[in-house]
């Protein structure tokens, strides 16, 4: 089953973040604290690393979209596990 990947809680006044852009792209190889994407914060421009490993298997929150705290970006997993519709 692919593991959700949620968008972490950066600081106390980061409640919505920004992804600038995604440094993988769906269908890439992905390794456990690897960086996934950029996002910015009201401060500062972060990297988010990967929570886990495997492939990069959909995108949810794509770059340039505003998206909570703690809510699904994205799934990693092995090729073929199932994802809940898109």
């Amino acid at each position: 089953m692919a593991e959700e990947i949620v968008m972490p809680a950066l600081g106390e006044t980061s409640d919505e973040l920004h992804i600038i852009e995604w440094l993988i792209d769906e269908g890439s190889e992905v390794e456990l604290g690897q960086p996934l994407l950029v996002v910015e914060t009201d401060k500062a421009e972060l990297e988010v690393e990967s929570v886990a490993a495997g492939t990069l298997l959909r995108i949810v929150a794509p770059a340039g979209e505003t998206v909570s705290a703690l809510s699904v970006i994205a799934y990693i997993g092995a090729p073929g596990d199932e994802l809940p519709p898109a």
